[in-house]
């Protein structure tokens, strides 16, 4: 079963198939600092993410004209396979030259454009403990360079620690705030609202002897996301919001235990559009 840290990625990397997405040098930037090597030729970018790899050949061709080369999956030292992309030439070497130059403004103007870099930052070299980990939470950035570590605890809205670990670099948060905060900012709302459900149930597991019933735990999960959400947008006044926003408001209130995809279907609108109205509706709530 894929862990929560590898389906965070799968999700981040299927974001780029909207071509609406912004930002995607800076989120390029972001997975050839995390997990490439540049030299001479080009650059290779390795990952243990099929998807992540397949959302590498996109970018690269989107936003330089390039026709990476993937190699078949090797297995790594813990039998994982393994995927390598390489692109090559002197149009890739300029590229790489384009993306450190992405980064340094990233890191003057941080925003939308840090966001990106972080998503980048964390499908290449970042994990996070699944919800209700028995040892708490707990997200980091590991990587072989300081500065990587450096760059990332810069732009992140969480503050995060550096420390050296078994020759590594970690930039980590280990508070419930600190790994919802920064998932916040990757544009992982579901998964904020997942992992926050999922650590209250958890702690009541632990208070009740560990209950393992996975599926009865999961059905409170999403029965305690849904209800926090119902309550706080019950709150809200339908008068005073634009028509796109009262219909979505009216559509949660009569489907509380509806997914984003169940809103946006109901809705004839899209997941992107839902999700970003739900977003809206709970800032004016809060």
């Amino acid at each position: 079963m894929p862990s929560f840290a590898y389906e965070l990625k799968r999700q981040l990397a299927a974001r780029l198939r909207n071509p609406d997405s912004g930002f995607r040098k800076a989120e390029l930037a972001g997975l050839v600092d995390a997990a490439g090597t540049r030299d001479d030729s080009g650059v290779t970018l390795r990952t243990s993410s099929a998807a992540v790899a397949r959302s590498v050949v996109r970018l690269w061709r989107s936003e330089f004209g390039l026709e990476p080369r993937l190699a078949a999956p090797e297995p790594d030292p813990f039998g994982r396979s393994r995927y390598a992309v390489h692109v090559q030439g002197n149009r890739a070497v300029q590229a790489a030259e384009e993306l450190r130059a992405e980064r340094e403004r990233t890191l003057r103007e941080a925003g939308p454009a840090g966001a990106a870099y972080l998503r980048g930052a964390f499908q290449g070299a970042g994990s996070v403990t699944r919800p209700g980990y028995r040892r708490g939470p707990h997200l980091e950035f590991v990587h072989a360079d300081e500065g990587f570590a450096k760059r990332v605890t810069a732009l992140s809205r969480a503050p995060l620690k550096v420390a050296r670990r078994r020759g590594r670099w970690v930039a980590y948060a280990k508070s419930a705030d600190g790994v919802t905060t920064l998932l916040a900012q990757m544009g992982l709302d579901e998964a904020v609202l997942e992992y926050e459900a999922r650590a209250v149930v958890g702690e009541a597991k632990g208070n009740a002897n560990r209950i393992t019933n996975f599926d009865a735990a999961n059905a409170s999960r999403i029965a305690a996301a849904a209800a926090r959400q119902q309550e706080v947008l019950e709150g809200l006044d339908p008068e005073g919001l634009p028509r796109a926003l009262r219909e979505m408001l009216e559509l949660r209130l009569e489907h509380p235990d509806a997914s984003l995809a169940e809103l946006a279907r109901l809705g004839g609108i899209s997941k992107s559009a839902a999700n970003h109205r739900v977003r809206r509706l709970t800032a004016r709530a809060g």
